[in-house]
């Protein structure tokens, strides 16, 4: 309905903007490939290529699912695709590419600590207020004991689809999210639509602070009334609310475009390709070897 309401302001020549609007993103269980409905045995005993999913869903539009690839996270071999640089960078292309021009929103995300809720994503988030991306944003962590979310739809329907589905490339991946329900859409690293990864851990470090004892909040909320300021609750309901300021002083002013280094991602280790060839390419169907499993090169 949004998409629909942008779409007829944009033609109109006004500039379309909405309050309040909800997003939740959150990490997927990892799919595997190669992946066929009737899998043999062999391939229980290796270790396949890994594709990596973080969903973005836009309430009452569609989810975004980043689809990451062994040799496109940021870190070699699959490594450091759930740590800040990455959720940030994937966080700041949706915003930049899938939000719907609202000045104020609200975020839910998973309680796990080490993915999302620490004082980068925090620090991300006060970033947008200074730098006036956003009026006002509210960032709500779920309680322990409630594991479940709104995004873990899309999720699902995926996981059904890919259950009934012959994968042997990314593609193929990136078809049955597309495939799987009217709301799911594949994102793809590189390429004219696709994400770059960016230095925000340092960029985030040098101009805020830790928060201490963020483990024990759930509820947080920024406003361009106090840019620079977060204020944190234990719940939604709770009264007591804690006043913080989140970032350094002497860095209050922020250039717009002002953004993190790109990075690089360092790809594959030749033994990981040497693996793949040796152990992996045999499972794949022929057409796609050379995909998914191509030759090492020659020392």
């Amino acid at each position: 309905m949004f998409q629909r309401l942008r779409r007829q302001d944009e033609r109109s020549g006004d500039n379309f903007s909405c309050n309040d609007v909800h997003y939740t993103f959150d990490f997927s269980q990892y799919v595997k490939l190669p992946h066929h409905t009737r899998e043999k045995g062999p391939t229980y005993f290796i270790q396949p290529r890994k594709i990596q999913i973080f969903g973005y869903r836009v309430d009452g539009d569609k989810q975004y699912n980043f689809l990451i690839d062994e040799n496109e996270t940021i870190g070699r071999d699959g490594q450091l695709v759930h740590g800040p640089d990455a959720v940030i960078s994937m966080l700041d292309h949706a915003f930049a590419n899938y939000s719907l021009g609202e000045n104020e929103c609200s975020l839910h995300a998973d309680n796990c600590f080490g993915q999302n809720k620490n004082r980068y994503v925090l620090g991300y988030l006060s970033w947008r207020i200074m730098t006036q991306r956003h009026q006002k944003i509210t960032y709500m962590m779920q309680l322990p004991g409630h594991t479940r979310c709104l995004i873990d739809a899309g999720f699902g329907n995926i996981k059904t689809l890919y259950r009934r589905k012959d994968c042997d490339t990314l593609q193929h991946i990136a078809e049955v999210v597309s495939n799987s329900s009217h709301s799911n859409q594949p994102v793809t690293y590189g390429g004219g639509s696709g994400w770059v990864w960016r230095a925000w851990k340092t960029f985030i470090g040098d101009r805020f602070k830790k928060v201490h004892n963020v483990a024990k909040y759930h509820f947080f909320r920024f406003s361009s009334e106090e840019p620079g300021v977060v204020y944190m609750r234990q719940s939604a309901v709770d009264e007591n609310e804690v006043r913080f300021v989140i970032c350094k002083t002497h860095l209050l002013e922020m250039a717009r475009d002002d953004v993190p280094s790109q990075i690089v991602p360092p790809g594959l280790s030749a033994e990981r390709v040497r693996y793949l060839y040796r152990h992996v390419r045999p499972l794949v169907r022929r057409p796609f070897q050379d995909v998914l499993c191509p030759a090492p090169e020659e020392s």
